[in-house]
Formats: structure tokens, sequence, C-alpha cells
């Protein structure tokens, strides 16, 4: 029997606020598909950002960080990182080959907890 260690994550997402107000406009579209079924795209906006809203963000744990969008995700380990740059209120990984990673929902304040957590696995 092969035991599963869990790794302490710490998941970064933005307000669930948006996510009601992407329902509460998705419900108000609806009256929309009476005028003809080629207002679909407008049901589809609300819903998609409602989606996003709820996936999109940031996990981050002692191996590494995975940056999730609406669609994908990306997972980058911590050797690959060279480190955390902060600009304009949002946080960047800028990784050994020179790229920068945008950590989603992830704010300057929370750069603390990050580097406490990657420590704390060391």
């Amino acid at each position: 029997m092969t035991t599963r260690t869990t790794r302490p994550t710490v998941r970064f997402r933005r307000s669930a606020s948006l996510a009601v107000a992407a329902g509460i406009a998705t419900i108000g579209a609806i009256p929309l598909l009476a005028g003809g079924p080629w207002f679909l795209p407008v049901l589809l906006v609300p819903i998609a950002i409602a989606v996003w809203a709820w996936r999109a963000g940031t996990d981050v744990d002692a191996a590494g960080f995975t940056v999730r969008a609406l669609l994908g995700s990306r997972r980058v380990p911590w050797a690959a990182v060279d480190g955390l740059v902060s600009q304009d209120g949002t946080v960047q990984a800028r990784l050994a080959n020179g790229h920068f990673v945008k950590l989603d929902a992830v704010r300057p304040a929370d750069v603390e907890r990050i580097t406490a957590l990657t420590t704390q696995a060391q």
C-alpha cells in the first residue's frame, strides 16, 4: 500500500464577488435568448468570466507553484525560479531562462508568505 504525502499548499484566488457578479449577469442575460439564438454569445461571456473567477489563481507549495488560467495551468518548480519581482501591484517569478511568469491573484504583500513556505521545506 502506498501512502501519499500531502504538501501544505497556499492558494491565491481572486475575490468570490467576481463569480457572484458573473452569475447575476448570466441570469440577467437569459431573457435576451427570447430575441433569438444570435444572442447566445452574450450569455456565454458572463459564464466564461464566472469559470475564470472560480478557477484562475496561483497554488504555491514547497516544491514549486502552479498558475491556473481559464483553460490551462502551468507548473513551475522552485529550482527554475531565480526570484520574485513585485511591480505595479503584481508579482512575477523571474525564471532561470530569463522569462517571467505572472503569479495571478498574488499581491506584493503575499511574497513574505510564499518565501516562508519555500524556506520551510528546505
